[in-house]
């Protein structure tokens, strides 16, 4: 099955594809060419962060009002960092296409990086990082990567406990 996407680059040099079906749901994602390839060592880790800091608060809604929104329409919301690529994508009813644009867009555009937020989030991913390690499979995976790679593609996306620490707002 071949599917026909669409290409619009608009003024400011986003690009749209979209393809246009007649289903009663639509998924939306913004895409970033940003991730952990773009990181040094002592960075490792910020564009995820920077990923779940993004659902955290906007100057117009806060966490709550984010997921909120979206689930009150029947929709999902979520997020991933990649190596090269940190997506914010949301599957909601195609009548509420607009809604899902709106809450996209200010999450992307407006992103409080309250400090305690940062904190709390700080905590969820130290968790992340240490589910990993208490992983077999996964911690072996992570070995062999910084093994057969160097940096930036040896050191895991969600960063260690190191890079963590040294982000902040300024950075």
């Amino acid at each position: 099955m071949k599917i026909d996407f669409k290409r619009k680059v608009l003024k400011n040099g986003m690009t749209i594809l979209f393809e246009r079906r007649n289903t009663p749901v639509v998924s939306v994602a913004f895409a970033i060419r940003s991730g952990g390839v773009n990181e040094t060592k002592s960075e490792k880790g910020i564009s995820h962060f920077i990923e779940h800091m993004l659902y955290k608060g906007t100057k117009k809604r806060n966490s709550k009002q984010i997921a909120e929104e979206i689930e009150k329409k029947g929709g999902q919301l979520n997020g991933f960092t990649g190596e090269n690529i940190t997506a914010f994508w949301c599957k909601i009813p195609s009548r509420y296409l607009n809604v899902a644009l709106d809450v996209l867009s200010d999450m992307v555009k407006n992103p409080l990086f309250d400090e305690n937020e940062m904190e709390k989030e700080r905590k969820v991913i130290f968790e992340e990082i240490k589910m990993y390690k208490d992983n077999p499979r996964m911690h072996a995976m992570e070995k062999i990567h910084s093994f057969l790679y160097k940096e930036p593609f040896g050191i895991p996306i969600l960063g260690t406990y190191e890079s963590m620490n040294l982000i902040n707002r300024e950075k």
